[in-house]
């Protein structure tokens, strides 16, 4: 034995087991590779050196759960061995395995359909009940986020204080062959460093759950996909103490407060200057003509061929405009009389899964029809100064609402690109209609937030999303990528501990919000396109959309690239 790797599975312990093997280092042992080798040897071990050393006769290296449940017991029977610690982010390390090893686990104990798959997944070890991975490793803690990550952390420290530094490196797979062979004492091979068993091939090998119950979750037959997604730059943004001013609310402490903690740094807000002082009737036409511009803006961004468009729906929180923003669009670019076009209000926040439910389910019986959604607000069309006497919520609302638009063409044709929009779910708490609602008078107007939305909207949120993803036999532990509705700080922040996801599963809705507000109905639009572009999801991954508008209603969308 010359190499023993203390690292815990899913730190790049196969992709080192390979390159140690390139190094010479011959008849590494990994669970994965060798799943009866590893639990015969773990169990022969317990009796001393000796019978590891017989056990593990001329293997070379112990990696895996091996390793690192029996370094010390390893490193005893051959003294004269080095020592591995691959190590990872911890939140990193996290969010793969329990993608990865809980999605095995709850196939292996589910059997059902997939039996021959989970009967391999116990064969290869990775998740034995009662073996060295579930309860000698984490203690049977892998279900607690935080005790899982003390014990990751502990197990670290712990090979790193028992190890002498000169047999010991600390290691991330990222670091390639430059620092394992200086370690190991052997010259850099001219080959690329190999990358095994990552999470998206372990995903998509487990993360399935079998026997799973059939909900009235919508599914598309033919699922068509998001073929081109398209949001307006801001021509112009304020600061949060531009609009404070404009508003005539700077000084007052409330509303200092509100506008500094919320999470909004700038806004599109496009009739502030002209309009912040005058009634909503007198806006009116202002803000009509705003969001028909916004929305030829928009589409023309899109590049395509608007003829190919059998289907158009348009969407804002508010409009008394007649004929509707999708009558004008169609006059606006020529687009045949038999266009079908409808105008939602009234979705708000929450709008990205009803429209797109509603465009898939149009195109769905034809495939050769192509769909286009146009989400837009003029937020600042509804501001107004709050003063001493008016309801706090104003002021909240105030704080954060912003303008913009987005445009999405819907396609089923075969051969289109996009993610494709696998299924979708609306579900409207009860008893909640006053959470959300926008309050109109004669001489003002607001959106009113009530201050309890985060928590309405979180409780159970965790229960919501398996409940949609179970008839599709997927766990949440199976979605690689999250777009949150940035309604707000304390939204993103409930939403984000409610189902315990890392910094970067929430960094879009964040960034969105901070640089544009909260946009209302395009809202969603901004954070698929953020997270799309600094993610990047390969083929295979899935996206979840979680939206929380008026209702208050709660949207899912699941995505697939």
């Amino acid at each position: 034995m010359k190499v023993v790797g203390a690292g815990y599975t899913r730190t790049g312990t196969l992709s080192l087991t390979a390159a140690l093997e390139t190094l010479g280092f011959e008849r590494c042992l990994h669970p994965l590779i060798a799943p009866a080798d590893a639990a015969a040897a773990s169990a022969r071990g317990e009796d001393g050196p000796d019978a590891w050393r017989e056990a593990l006769g001329d293997r070379q290296g112990a990696l895996g759960w091996v390793g690192a449940h029996h370094y010390r017991e390893l490193i005893e029977a051959w003294p004269e061995s080095l020592v591995l610690l691959s190590v990872r982010d911890p939140e990193e390390w996290y969010a793969s395995y329990a993608s990865c090893i809980r999605a095995a686990r709850e196939l292996a104990l589910a059997g059902g359909d997939q039996l021959e798959a989970a009967e391999s997944a116990i064969v290869d070890g990775l998740m034995l009940l009662d073996g060295p991975v579930w309860k000698g490793l984490l203690d049977g803690s892998l279900a607690e986020r935080e005790s899982a990550l003390a014990r990751f952390e502990r197990h670290n420290s712990e090979v790193m204080a028992s190890v002498p530094g000169e047999r010991l490196l600390v290691y991330e797979i990222e670091q390639g062959w430059s620092p394992l062979c200086e370690f190991l004492g052997v010259a850099e091979p001219d080959l690329a460093f190999p990358h095994l068993n990552d999470r998206r091939s372990f995903r998509a090998r487990f993360a399935r759950r079998p026997g799973a119950s059939r909900r009235p979750t919508r599914r598309y037959s033919r699922a068509p996909r998001i073929a081109a997604l398209r949001v307006a730059p801001a021509a112009r943004t304020f600061s949060q103490r531009e609009v404070l001013v404009a508003l005539g609310m700077a000084g007052d402490p409330f509303a200092e407060g509100i506008f500094e903690r919320c999470g909004v740094e700038r806004r599109a807000l496009a009739m502030l200057e002209q309009g912040g002082a005058s009634t909503l009737q007198g806006r009116t036409h202002a803000a009509e003509q705003d969001l028909f511009e916004q929305a030829v803006a928009t589409i023309d961004g899109l590049a395509i061929d608007l003829h190919e468009i059998d289907t158009l729906i348009t969407s804002s929180i508010y409009t008394v405009g007649a004929p509707t923003l999708a009558h004008r669009l169609i006059e606006h670019y020529e687009l045949a009389p038999t266009t079908d076009k409808y105008h939602v209000t009234g979705v708000g926040c929450a709008s990205a899964v009803p429209l797109f439910r509603l465009i898939s389910q149009a195109i769905e019986a034809n495939p050769a029809r192509k769909g286009l959604v146009v989400a837009v607000e003029s937020m600042s069309g509804m501001l107004t100064a709050a003063g001493e006497d008016d309801p706090r919520a104003k002021v909240i609302g105030s704080a954060i609402f912003g303008d913009g638009c987005a445009a999405a063409v819907i396609d089923a044709a075969d051969g289109s690109d996009g993610p494709r929009i696998v299924a979708s779910s609306v579900f409207q708490i009860p008893g909640t209609l006053d959470v959300v609602h926008m309050a109109l008078a004669d001489d003002e107007n607001y959106l009113h937030l009530a201050r309890e939305l985060p928590d309405i909207a979180t409780s159970g949120l965790g229960d919501l999303i398996e409940g949609f993803l179970r008839p599709l036999g997927l766990t949440r532990f199976a979605i690689d990528h999250w777009a949150i509705h940035p309604g707000g700080r304390r939204i993103v922040d409930c939403v984000q501990e409610a189902l315990e996801l890392p910094d970067r599963q929430v960094a879009s809705a964040r960034k969105v919000l901070a640089e544009r507000g909260n946009i209302g109905t395009p809202s969603i639009f901004y954070v698929l396109d953020e997270m799309t572009a600094s993610a990047q999801p390969a083929a295979g991954e899935r996206a979840l959309v979680v939206t929380v508008g008026p209702g208050v209603t709660i949207g899912l969308m699941l995505l697939s690239w």
